[in-house]
């Protein structure tokens, strides 16, 4: 209880946390509100307040910790109910998330904001048909709710549902470059392709656009002339790949197109079901000029060779889900018959970097995806987290176990140890959200396995 002469100076403690908090001086924003909430203990905004400079400095747990204290305070707030909501989806806990979120909207009944997030957090929470139909639901109320067709999109087909699933794929926000041919010529909807010339557009991560060049093939076959803007890191990967007749490097205006089309359509407007039909994307594969490749394969201290990878791209919005790190795949080096090549990229390289591990893990630093890709044409086996490179290893045919968390994306499904995309990949899923351990343990025994059956040991 907060005693009423003692709230004034607790605000004024609050304001100057405030103050100091958005000069980033989180320190002192801390002791402040401590001092606030000493007077005043049920003063919520502090203890948001206090939540968000924890969260500022990667204390989650202590972010969690206020946030609940925040929400316990009578009568509730939806502010707290709602970061507390959203906290819980960020640390993995959906279970948590969904009685949160239940209890706004107990206090605010129908609200759209939350029951979206409600709808999020079942799906994250394996409660995957009673998500589905909040979000159909929130269709019905917002037909244009993108988000919602994304997250609906996402279940139906990541439980095999493609007829379903495919025409809320195409209410999804299409983010493509070359806007001037956007503006003069039509997208393509399905019409018949015969004799016409269409212009696909790269859309998504590099990993989505390697997925989906398996169908550009089909357009070719529909009758089409197919053009495909080219996308620089991906060039020499995509050197004369099937189904594409010309590369289009000119994003200005092209006015002898009768089509253009975002590659993540194709799969849609082609109506695919069955997978098998469409193998994956041939690659090209070439080694690095000056013998590097073979340097780097010499250098191997075990016979089997097997590259790693624990992080895909840190500006994408889910990779904190996705990614490990390369504590967790340390107990793979412990065994005597494997060499570790490390694949990983960006600033999570710096880890490799700054540990010292010599060639327990020799680094693979400075290759584009072509010379990647023979790479890991030249190795025994792939381990790593979801990313592109395991579109790139799962096309080539190098067998590949992609360790998985627990709401994966769509092409990798909900259940199973392997991919319906490609046949030499093998999921290892995780058990408990955020936590790699038991995955690494189950791979470490499988790769004893591998290596047995290759004679390795």
């Amino acid at each position: 209880m907060t005693r009423e002469d003692d709230r004034p100076a607790a605000d004024r403690l609050y304001e100057m946390a405030l103050r100091n908090f958005g000069r980033e001086q989180t320190e002192s924003a801390r002791v402040l509100c401590d001092a606030c909430l000493e007077l005043s203990p049920d003063h919520v905004e502090a203890w948001l307040l206090l939540a968000e400079a924890h969260s500022f400095e990667d204390r989650d747990q202590a972010a969690l910790a206020c946030l609940i204290r925040a929400a316990a305070i009578e009568p509730p707030s939806l502010e707290a109910l709602s970061r507390l909501t959203r906290q819980y989806l960020q640390m993995g806990r959906a279970p948590d998330a969904v009685n949160a979120a239940r209890r706004q909207l107990e206090i605010l009944p129908g609200d759209l904001d939350t029951e979206y997030v409600l709808a999020v957090a079942l799906a994250r929470a394996d409660k995957r048909e009673e998500a589905l139909l909040a979000f159909q639901k929130l269709l019905e109320i917002e037909d244009t709710a993108s988000a919602s067709a994304i997250e609906a999109t996402w279940l139906l087909l990541g439980d095999r549902r493609y007829r379903e699933g495919w025409p809320l794929w195409e209410r999804r926000p299409i983010y493509v470059s070359c806007p001037a041919t956007r503006n003069t010529v039509p997208m393509w909807q399905g019409e018949p392709l015969s004799g016409r010339k269409i212009l696909v557009l790269p859309e998504g991560g590099h990993g989505d656009t390697i997925w989906a060049a398996r169908f550009l093939p089909g357009l070719k076959a529909a009758g089409a002339e197919v053009h495909v803007q080219t996308r620089p890191a991906l060039s020499n990967l995509f050197k004369d790949l099937e189904g594409v007749d010309a590369w289009n490097e000119d994003t200005g205006p092209q006015a002898d197109y009768d089509f253009w089309v975002p590659i993540l359509s194709v799969p849609s407007l082609l109506e695919v079901e069955n997978p098998a039909r469409y193998p994956p994307a041939k690659l090209h594969a070439e080694p690095a000029q000056g013998g590097g490749l073979v340097r780097l394969l010499g250098r191997a201290r075990a016979p089997l060779r097997v590259g790693i990878l624990w992080s895909g791209n840190v500006d994408y919005g889910g990779n904190a889900d996705r990614a490990a790190g390369l504590t967790d795949f340390l107990p793979l080096s412990e065994l005597p018959f494997v060499q570790l090549y490390s694949l990983q990229k960006g600033p999570p390289q710096r880890e490799l970097i700054e540990g010292g591990y010599g060639d327990l893990i020799i680094d693979c630093d400075d290759f584009d995806f072509s010379e990647t890709a023979a790479l890991i044409r030249s190795l025994d086996l792939i381990i790593m987290t979801d990313s592109a490179v395991a579109h790139i290893a799962g096309s080539l045919g190098t067998p590949v176990w992609v360790l998985l968390d627990r709401f994966p994306h769509w092409f990798h499904g909900f259940e199973g140890s392997g991919s319906d995309w490609y046949p030499a990949m093998r999921f290892f899923r995780q058990s408990q959200p955020h936590d790699w351990s038991d995955v690494v343990i189950r791979v470490r025994e499988a790769l004893a396995d591998f290596a047995g059956k290759c004679r390795y040991t």
